[in-house]
């Protein structure tokens, strides 16, 4: 009697298809992996970068001028320039075209800060840039 003998086994096909499909899936998700990876390091730079813009607009003191010299409150220079947690800070203060209190009580002050990652202005990224309207009462001139 003959007895017919089945081989249960994958063919070397079927194992090269699913090895493909393996390694397709793999790689998705290594690049998913690294693309959020880029993504938190963006936000991180994005989020710091705001806050030490943040920190430079409400005081100037905080900033080296050319000079190397801490700049004070009665800073009179219209543009600050200097280093806060590694990013680089442009600070410009210019009088807006508004009009000034009555009496000379004050003026408004239009502030834009400059947030550099990287490097100074010639060389960093821009990271953030924004403007703030604010008002200097007479005493702080």
């Amino acid at each position: 009697m003959l007895f017919k003998q089945s081989r249960l086994a994958f063919t070397l096909i079927e194992v090269a298809l699913s090895l493909a499909v393996l390694v397709t899936g793999l790689t998705a998700i290594i690049s998913i992996y690294m693309v959020s990876l880029q993504w938190v390091e963006e936000i991180r730079i994005d989020l710091t970068a705001l806050q030490t813009g943040r920190i430079a607009l409400a005081d100037a003191g905080v900033l080296m001028d050319k000079d190397n010299n801490r700049l004070g409150q009665k800073n009179t220079d219209t543009t600050s320039k200097g280093w806060i947690n590694d990013y680089y800070i442009v600070r410009s203060v210019e009088t807006p075209s508004y009009p000034n209190f009555p009496g000379s009580a004050g003026k408004y002050l239009r502030v834009t800060i400059q947030v550099y990652y990287g490097g100074t202005e010639e060389d960093g990224l821009l990271a953030h840039e924004f403007s703030v309207d604010q008002i200097m009462p007479k005493e702080y001139n």
